[in-house]
């Protein structure tokens, strides 16, 4: 499943993490202790996604696998509705799109002529971090939160899983203008986002794209990926 692990980091905004809940006594540590400012910053992103209907931003990304210094670039205009829907769409014209509509994430590649879909279970939709940002008041349920020295939000899962860091630079409306990925391989995805701007919607209204036709999405459900 690296393929959805990696869009699907796009379609939250704020990537993708697998890490379990941190013990009682654990959890109580952190709160006391929490990064006051880093919080404050995690609530604003929240409420500038709920600030409108649907956004849309152009946007650029690089994945660079580990042990390399560049990787492929690719390009295209993304839709995010709070709280719980994305559309990606890459490349002019359009080579690949990516959705997530509640649970569900679905990757179509035109190039390829497939179609990939994803059912996030209940563990799987708790321990990304568009949880923490739809509900930051519960954030360190799974992540330590902080704010570096040069004003970025940082979000590392107690126990990491297929991330090891998630980075965020907000922009001048309050939402993202670069996020950036780090797995534990060490291999980095690079997002950057310009030109937010609100939107009727996605086009032609529909959040999901549709296969190629003649094909069939091959799905899993979060359960099945994990075999």
């Amino acid at each position: 499943m690296s393929r959805f692990v990696t869009w699907l980091v796009a379609a939250t905004v704020v990537g993708f993490a697998a890490a379990p809940a941190p013990r009682a006594g654990e959890r109580h540590l952190e709160r006391g202790s929490r990064d006051q400012a880093a919080m404050e910053r995690l609530a604003t992103l929240s409420a500038a996604f709920r600030a409108h209907a649907v956004w849309t931003a152009s946007y650029r990304q690089e994945f660079v696998p580990a042990g390399m210094e560049k990787g492929e670039v690719a390009s295209g205009t993304v839709w995010v509705a709070w709280p719980d829907r994305a559309l990606f769409m890459t490349g002019t014209p359009v080579q690949r799109t990516m959705a997530l509509v509640g649970r569900k994430v679905r990757l179509v590649d035109l190039e390829l002529g497939s179609c990939e879909e994803h059912v996030l279970d209940d563990q799987e939709w708790e321990r990304i971090p568009l949880v923490a940002v739809l509900d930051p008041r519960h954030a360190l349920d799974h992540f330590r939160v902080t704010l570096d020295g040069q004003g970025r939000l940082i979000l590392e899962p107690r126990e990491p899983g297929g991330v090891a860091r998630v980075e965020v630079v907000s922009g001048g409306s309050g939402l993202p203008s670069e996020v950036t990925v780090v797995d534990i391989q060490g291999a980095v995805n690079h997002l950057w986002f310009t030109g937010w701007t609100a939107a009727e919607g996605p086009p032609h209204g529909r959040w999901l794209p549709q296969p190629p036709q003649g094909v069939v999405c091959q799905s899993s459900s979060g359960n099945e990926a994990a075999r």
